[in-house]
């Protein structure tokens, strides 16, 4: 059985505009920047029926192994590395 993925079918999972949740304060002021600048990215993408395809633009602002970028079913996830607390989550 494979479990490929696929692009969600517009009628099940129409287009939305990603919504950004802070879930901590930043640590310092380059992080700070870097959120300031995730912040411009969600806003500014267009409605999107996969959040996730953000996760490329979003790992390349928030780079490992100081950051863990990954993703949920319908969402992606924000840590500092080695911590176990959320720093961000886009949906």
């Amino acid at each position: 059985m494979s479990f490929a993925s696929r692009t969600p079918d517009p009628d099940l999972y129409p287009p939305q505009l990603p919504e950004l949740v802070y879930r901590q304060p930043a640590a310092d002021e380059a992080e700070a920047a870097r959120l300031t600048q995730l912040a411009q990215l969600v806003a500014t993408s267009p409605p999107l029926s996969d959040v996730r395809d953000l996760a490329p633009a979003v790992r390349a602002l928030f780079p490992s192994p100081a950051y863990e970028v990954g993703c949920g079913g319908a969402h992606i996830w924000l840590h500092r590395a080695g911590e176990n607390p959320q720093l961000a989550v886009i949906s």
